[in-house]
């Protein structure tokens, strides 16, 4: 009627330049406010329908294949009219297509554009349902609709048409019927059993589609349904329950399939398709399934004579299929399987639809195992008040997420974090409804709690776990608010208060979305749940899915799956690992020897030597030796040789299956040999053709040089840990003793100094030692590191061992080895020395400069980085690890001992190899040839023969400057974003946690750059004024020693050279310094003086101590050093001991501490008590607190004790001085009623109240304070003035 009336829109443009200049924006748009159009129709353009407003069920996924098809038919050379009304889209961008209308999607104004563009064609499959809902209504309109006829897509869509034709073709269905009355729905829900499926017709992402289980549910649903859908007839499905979906994307050309892949679904049947999870290729589905579900979509394409996309939803159980829906159109998962299969569904389809040729079933480049992706959806229900967080076959997610992995568990664990999941650390509740879904999730429970969880459980769930043998803690829900409940059972509070890391809520029955005024207790802790961003699972295949996923996850590291590998690459020989302690070998039914051989493989150990001590018992006797052989029988994933240990009464018991004799000095149980004498006998009756192997030290090591040297015979030394051993070793080697030593690999990275333990050298032991490795034969494991995690009650059998080559090789990178030293170390010596066999078609292949993060131990190195990881282990020619995956079943390993040559009387010399460069060595790369890595040479050493004298004749060159350029991201990134840049830092409550986790991160990046290069190159052409107007060792030296390690520039000013003295004002001096310099560092006797500087300088001030107001920079590392001292703040007793009256630096620390979780106590005087405005400040934070006037009734219970100096010059008074500055000394007597595991901080300098004899304490903290203040202040200099490049 409008258009015989003459009554026709008009094109305009969007005007994007506001008038000023004609525009010519490709942003259009209709009216009917004007008078001609803005532009000309003559390119006959195909439109393209787009999917509209981006809403649940219709997002960008059906954008994506819009732009796919927009991009095709450009590329065809086609003329294209876009029609959407998102501007969130891409398909909206104005140079996606030749022309863009951001109009509704309706039929009116389609058929307006459609007849003033003269256009060849409508594409609606790529847009969703919306243009699929008017694709029949155009076709009517004489609207060419290119693809599949609508007449056909009507077919697909209505349920009776859909129906005749499956029956046709013999094609299965679930049973269904299209209600006109409750009386006929009634009657055929009793006929088919409940539960049914309820939905309206022509329905878009399962829209008031529910699962029905009761009459009365059914009559409750129909009541909202009829409201939501008038225009169409509600239709009634059986709901086959437990059955599997499966998703068939597909492309054909006149109803013959070119191009189809299936994909399978996590969770049964009843979960919306776009909510669920979607696994590629399919890992679950039986062969005959996959074979019935082909040749069905082959009927199906066919009988609609499709032509371009399509998809087709199958149920299937007990190998039995039926269709649930077809689609003919894009489909959710459609971008989803192109990118996986890489490809590209929408091209294909696009040029079916306009007739131009395409390839069947073209090549799919994947790899044809050992990838998977699987995709998981996105829910916004935290922003959702009051929708019930559970899955069903209304869709409800917002968006989805796409990983892949090398099997299911590998992608589905990196999807769900991807999607902001958090992985539970702790604690896991447990509430499942139905007694079928108790026994299915029973083994992935127990396997939750073998994995270490603490499982927490409502009644049914936790009564039927204990049945089981499942130990769990009941957790009670109430409806209510209840103030009586205690805490410990209420399963509210532990959501409330996030003590639960991963809740599993699993509904007896997923009924129809409740509306939220519906409370029930399930549903009340899910939304709890939700709205406390815990991590919910409310579907039971998935949460089984996620509990094998977690068991199998060791790591997110990327992947060979996941990117294009571009690394270099090096293959070494299968290592040795000569001294391997396996701490149960003799135990009956231990697993300590599986556990270190598996972990040996995947460190690029193919031969471990298995030292005879173990705990509670080694090698010993026949008895022991057989428990050892029966641990290692189809446990090995290496080879192996034991070792049989000497206890004092098996000198004449030579154990054959054994290749050598350990004689333990310093054994990790049982009992050491207390005299050389016990171990004489063993060289006079151990057979020559065995060696002897002892970690003898001090004046033990000289005696057993000397028996190796009456007797004439071989030994090895393994673990040396001190310059003096080595030196007399080396002395011993130039004698031509056959003597071979190895040096355990901590020792080369770990210090005494750094970790407390004596169990490690002096750093002058360890420098020693890196300056002479040619004494050192071998690289080896051996005991310290058990020895250390057993000091910290964490003993751990494969402890050390993972990141052995880790350490070895980042050390290669660095230039302190070459490849050639780990050959000769591990691989050729050790052959040597034990003489084993060759193993064939064994190798490692080790990527040099691939980032290895220690995740595996609880050791030192745990969360470090090192350049070089273990890709691929190859034993007997068999794959046997690669890239964090085992292939090995424990029988591969074979027993060496009894294989072993026999040894010639003497031991044959071993050869140093020069240290050179790999490039001469033969060490190919099967990915890049030869590996080119320029090493320096290593500084060559003189040993004196003088016990321990070392003499180097070329020095160790010095520390290397980094430049700005090569910065760690790491650091460019925290500098990027600094909290700090250009302001003045005058008081510690300036900051909140959030800034002084950023300095503390920064600072401990500069520690591992100075430790590594000795300065950085941040700061340069930078100028620091130092303006102190107080005596200063300690702040400013520490400044000017980050300034300038930072390669900034300090002039240092003080009040009794400069102006001051002749009256010059503080204002007037800063005004002059801010002329120089880039920052000044002030420090002035009265309080308050750094904000009066403030007001007059145009660079940034920092406080360094106003009289008795603040010290901030002195907090900041005082925080930093119990961090790192002791690990946490949180939770620690923190007691302040001295003038806390004067303390300008307890005054600033106790403000920072109010950030954490502590417990203060203040120890003064009582003339020199904390100020009070200090203490309000503490009590309005919430810090408890106490005061005390002597330390005796705190120092048992104090985690931290800070000492602070009582300070004359703030006393007017001398006699009041001399009362109370040696109030509290610390001692000695005073450490002996502390913690073992506790330190002692000071600001220094100190006077009386720390005697020196303290300093020798491992828990006297105040000088290694002092280095972290050097971190800290060259961290906040960094944030204050540097910017990354």
């Amino acid at each position: 009627m409008r258009t015989d009336a003459g009554i026709t829109p008009y094109v305009k443009q969007i005007d994007t330049v506001a008038a000023e200049f004609p525009a010519f924006t490709n942003y259009l748009y209709m009216t009917y406010n004007a008078v001609e159009h803005d532009i000309t129709f003559e390119d006959k353009g195909v439109v393209v329908l787009g999917s509209g407003v981006y809403r649940i069920g219709s997002s960008v996924e059906f954008d994506w294949c819009a732009v796919r098809a927009i991009r095709t038919l450009r590329s065809r050379g086609v003329k294209t009219v876009m029609v959407n009304y998102n501007p969130e889209t891409v398909s909206t961008d104005y140079d996606e297509a030749d022309r863009l209308y951001f109009e509704n999607i309706n039929l009116e104004r389609i058929l307006d554009i459609y007849e003033i563009e003269c256009s060849s064609g409508v594409v609606i499959a790529m847009g969703g349902q919306t243009p699929n809902n008017i694709a029949l209504p155009l076709h009517r309109q004489n609207v060419k609709i290119l693809g599949t006829s609508p007449e056909m897509i009507d077919t697909a869509e209505n349920r009776y048409k859909f129906s005749r034709m499956l029956d046709q073709i013999e094609v299965d269905q679930p049973l269904w019927k299209e209600l006109t009355s409750f009386a006929e729905a009634g009657e055929f829900c009793e006929k088919v059993g409940y539960p049914v499926l309820v939905r309206p017709s022509y329905v878009l992402s399962g829209a008031a589609m529910n699962v029905v289980y009761s009459p009365d549910d059914l009559a409750n649903y129909l009541g909202q349904a009829t409201a939501v859908s008038r225009e169409h007839p509600v239709v009634i499905s059986k709901y086959i329950e437990d059955a599997k979906e499966i998703e068939m994307d597909a492309v054909a050309v006149n109803g013959k399939l070119m191009m189809h892949i299936i994909s399978e679904h996590v969770e049964n049947a009843g979960v919306h398709s776009g909510d669920a999870t979607l696994i590629l290729p399919p890992q679950d589905l039986d062969p005959e399934t996959i074979r019935k579900i082909e040749a069905a979509t082959a009927k199906i394409g066919q009988a609609l004579d499709v032509t371009g996309c399509f998809n087709i939803q199958f149920i299937a159980k007990d190998n039995e299929i039926k269709v649930i829906e077809c689609n003919l159109r894009a489909s959710r998962s459609m971008p989803f399987v192109s990118k996986v299969m890489e490809v590209d569904l929408i091209e294909m389809a696009t040029n079916a639809m306009l007739g131009f040729p395409v390839e069947s079933y073209p090549a799919s480049p994947i790899p044809k195992s050992g990838y998977v992706g699987i995709k998981v959806p996105q829910f916004s229900f935290s922003r959702l008040s009051g929708a019930d967080p559970i899955l069903g076959v209304e869709m409800a997610s917002t968006g989805e997420v796409a990983c892949f992995g090398k099997d299911k568990y590998d992608a589905y664990i990196k999807a769900l974090v991807s999607t902001g999941f958090t992985l539970p650390k702790t604690n896991i509740l447990l509430s499942i409804g139905s007694f079928k879904e108790k026994q299915e999730m029973l083994p992935a429970v127990k396997r939750l709690r073998s994995l270490g969880y603490n499982l927490f459980a409502t009644s049914g769930t936790a009564d039927f776990m204990s049945e089981h043998g499942v130990p769990v803690k009941y957790l009670e829900t109430l409806e209510d608010d209840n103030d009586s409940q205690k805490s410990e059972y209420s399963l509210n509070q532990h959501l409330a208060n996030n003590l639960i890391d991963l809740y599993i809520n699993l509904p007896s029955k997923n009924r129809y979305r409740r509306p939220a005024s519906y409370v029930s207790k399930g549903y009340r802790t899910r939304r709890m749940a939700v709205d406390f961003s815990v991590p919910l699972i409310t579907n039971v295949k998935c949460a089984k899915l996620f509990v094998e996923a977690l068991a199998r996850h060791k790591e997110f590291e990327i992947d060979s799956v996941d990117y294009k590998d571009s690394n270099r690459t090096v293959t070494l020989p299968g290592l040795v690992n000569i001294q391997t302690l396996v701490p149960g070998i003799s135990t009956a039914a231990s697993k300590d020897f599986e556990n270190v051989s598996r972990a040996s493989i995947a460190s690029g150990f193919t031969i471990v030597g298995v030292m005879g001590t173990g705990s509670p018992k080694g090698v010993e006797d026949s008895a022991s030796l057989a428990i050892a052989l029966t641990n290692t029988r189809n446990h090995a994933h290496c080879d192996f040789f034991l070792s049989m240990n000497a206890n004092i009464e098996n000198a004449n018991n030579h154990l054959k299956e054994t290749t050598a004799l350990f004689i333990p000095f310093s054994p990790i149980a049982g009992r050491a040999l207390t005299t050389v004498s016990e171990a004489a006998k063993y060289f006079s009756s151990w057979p020559t053709n065995s060696p002897i192997v002892t970690d003898a030290k001090g004046t033990d090591l000289a005696s057993i040089l000397l028996l190796a040297s009456l007797h004439n015979r071989s030994v090895h030394l393994t673990g040396v840990s001190s310059r003096d051993d080595m030196a007399l070793i080396a002395m011993s080697k130039d004698k031509d003793l056959q003597v071979t030593c190895d040096i355990e690999v901590y020792s080369l990275f770990l210090t005494r100094e750094e970790t407390g333990s004596t169990l490690l050298p002096t750093k002058a032991d360890q420098d020693t030692f890196w300056s002479n490795l040619q004494v050192f034969d071998c690289f080896t494991v051996g005991s310290l590191p058990y020895r250390l995690a057993a000091e910290k009650g964490v003993p751990a059998a494969n402890t050390g061992i993972l990141e052995t080559l880790p350490l070895l090789v980042d050390a290669v990178n660095k230039g302190r080895l070459t490849m050639e030293d780990l050959i000769a170390k591990l691989y050729t010596n050790p052959r040597k020395i034990f003489s084993l066999p060759e193993q064939k078609d064994s190798y490692v292949e080790i990527e040099t400069d691939r980032a290895s993060v220690i995740t595996d131990t609880s050791g030192p190195f745990v969360g470090k980085v090192f350049s070089g990881t273990v890709h691929r282990v190859v034993l007997h020619g068999e794959t046997a690890y690669l890239d964090g995956a085992w292939y090995t079943t424990g029988s591969v390993g074979e027993d060496l001992s009894s294989a072993a040559k026999t040894f010639t009387k003497t031991i044959e010399k071993i050869a140093v190899l020069p240290s050179v460069s790999t490039t001469q060595a033969s060490i190919l790369s099967p990915r890049l040839g030869p590996t080119e890595v320029p090493v320096p040479s290593t500084p060559i050493t003189r040993l004196e023969a003088r016990r321990g004298s070392v003499q180097i004749d070329t020095p160790v060159p010095g520390p290397v400057q980094v430049a700005k350029e090569l910065l760690p991201s790491s650091i460019s990134r925290i500098l990027n974003n600094s909290p700090f840049s250009h302001r003045h830092i005058l008081s510690s409550k300036q900051f909140d946690r959030n800034e002084l986790h950023t300095l503390f991160s920064l600072a401990h990046e500069m520690r591992t750059q100075v430790e590594r290069h000795g300065s950085i190159d941040l700061l340069h052409g930078k100028v620091m004024c130092s303006m102190f107007y107080e005596p200063s060792t300690r702040t400013s030296c520490s400044f000017a020693a980050a300034m300038s390690r930072l390669g900034g520039t300090v002039v240092s000013v003080d009040g009794s050279s400069s102006s001051v003295v002749k009256g010059e004002t503080l204002a007037d001096t800063i005004r002059t310094l801010g002329c120089y310099g880039d920052l000044i560092v002030l420090r002035h006797p009265d309080p308050g003086s750094a904000a009066t500087a403030a007001k007059f300088s145009k660079v940034p001030i920092i406080n360094a101590g106003d009289g008795i107001g603040e010290h901030p920079t002195q907090a900041f590392l005082d925080v930093y050093t119990i961090r790192e001292e002791l690990g946490t703040v949180n939770g620690l007793t923190i007691t302040l001991v001295g003038d806390l009256k004067n303390g300008r630096t307890v005054h600033s620390l106790v403000k920072l501490l109010a950030y954490y979780h502590v417990t203060l106590n203040f120890v003064s005087p009582p003339s020199l008590r904390m100020p009070e405005e200090v203490k309000v400040e503490l009590t309005k934070a919430g810090v408890v607190f106490s005061e005390y006037t002597g330390l005796n009734e705190v120092i048992a219970v104090s985690d931290v004790v800070y000492v602070t100096r009582v300070q004359k010059e703030r006393f007017s008074d001398l006699e009041e001085y001399e009362r109370v500055k040696s109030a509290y000394i610390i001692n000695n007597k005073m450490m002996r009623k502390a913690k073992t595991q506790m330190i002692v901080m000071h600001p220094l300098p100190r006077v009386t109240e720390i005697e020196p004899e303290v300093d020798f304490d491992q828990r006297a903290a105040y000088f290694r304070q002092m280095r972290y203040g050097l971190y800290v202040r060259m961290a906040l200099l960094a944030l204050v003035l540097g910017k990354s490049f």
